[in-house]
């Protein structure tokens, strides 16, 4: 199915330490979900490329029949049709089992972008490390209300606890009602992710009823629709928000971020201060070069010049949407670095508190 690549995935298996940690994240115990809908059988179907197939089926349909021994679903990806690049994967099994099986057919994408003939090498000759990858959920557009909640409440929640990149298309696939909610992030920040949202779909599974199914064609190129994602921070009109803002990211960064000037069609610009920038570029520029392929767009740092030391220049190139992409995932990094900055911190200021107070307390006991 594959014939790109001559390696086989490694064999994987869930590890008992990761499913305690999600158990944790997921807390089943807080959800108000009826229990006769936490094991109802549904189908939840994805989009994939045929070179995406490849990876999931496995050589001789060793990864899905895998994955099928260790979720029990049942998961199979549609027929290729000529000239088409994307296929329908699709697995069916109740709300603990599919998001397990999810994760696993991530982790054989993220193993497969890593083989050496899949993998651009960066830095030195030295390829970058692939830990995320998208996954293109297909859902019927009348339960994207119960995903994105109220004032965008719901998806944020579910954008918070599993530390995954989520947006939706604006329009639905051609002939069917159909919209794709793309979830990224690494296998276990999709398995939460996407817990969360069969949990939303469950609650409201009745809407969904008259649903009309997208069946790829050749009429269609459905890299259009991929690429004009938005990111949906608000239920009613977030489109209207503007591109620096629309994830909510912007104002938690408290100036850290500066001088944002995007036109239409222009290269978006910005200036981040020099000690923050090491966070997004990541080992051996692992994270940047895993930002522009996910966003598809091209992105360039300035130097650091003797006249210019303290800050440096972000640019990047592509499409309004795909921008947006790549602008919210650095935010996310650049979010996470001042988070951690600030525990140290708060960590320094405390033992520096307690080391004050030590000689205070022999004095008192010598007295």
């Amino acid at each position: 199915m594959n014939p790109e690549t001559t390696e086989t995935p490694k064999e994987t298996k869930p590890e008992t330490t990761a499913t305690e940690s999600l158990e944790d994240k997921i807390n089943t115990e807080k959800l108000d979900l009826d229990e006769s809908l936490k094991t109802k059988t549904i189908s939840i179907r994805s989009l994939v490329t045929s070179k995406e197939a490849g990876a999931i089926i496995g050589k001789g349909g060793k990864n899905v029949k895998e994955v099928r021994d260790a979720t029990g679903v049942k998961a199979a990806v549609s027929p290729v049709v000529e000239g088409v690049n994307e296929r329908i994967l699709t697995v069916t099994g109740t709300l603990d089992t599919i998001p397990k099986a999810y994760s696993l057919f991530a982790k054989y994408l993220i193993e497969n972008s890593n083989l050496p003939a899949n993998n651009p090498k960066h830095h030195n000759g030295k390829p970058h490390v692939v830990t995320r990858t998208p996954i293109h959920l297909l859902v019927s557009h009348l339960l994207l209300g119960s995903i994105i909640g109220k004032s965008g409440e719901n998806i944020k929640e579910i954008q918070d606890t599993s530390k995954a990149y989520i947006i939706a298309s604006k329009d639905m696939l051609p002939q069917s009602t159909e919209r794709v909610i793309e979830v990224i992030g690494t296998a276990e920040a999709i398995h939460i992710a996407i817990y969360h949202i069969i949990v939303s779909i469950l609650r409201d599974i009745e809407k969904a009823t008259n649903n009309i199914l997208f069946k790829p064609s050749k009429k269609y190129n459905i890299n259009e629709f991929l690429n004009i994602s938005t990111h949906y921070s608000s239920q009613k009109n977030a489109s209207s928000l503007p591109l620096t803002d629309k994830n909510g990211l912007a104002a938690k960064l408290d100036g850290i971020v500066s001088n944002v000037n995007d036109t239409t069609q222009q290269p978006l610009t910005f200036k981040v201060p020099a000690n923050f920038v090491g966070c997004t570029i990541g080992r051996k520029g692992s994270k940047i070069a895993e930002i522009r392929k996910i966003s598809g767009t091209k992105i360039s740092i300035s130097p650091i010049t003797n006249e210019n030391k303290e800050e440096r220049t972000f640019t990047i190139i592509g499409t309004e949407e795909n921008k947006e992409k790549a602008l919210s995932l650095i935010y996310e990094l650049l979010l996470e670095e001042k988070e951690k900055l600030a525990k140290k911190e708060a960590k320094e200021a405390k033992e520096a508190k307690e080391n004050a107070a030590a000689p205070q307390e022999n004095t008192e006991v010598k007295n």
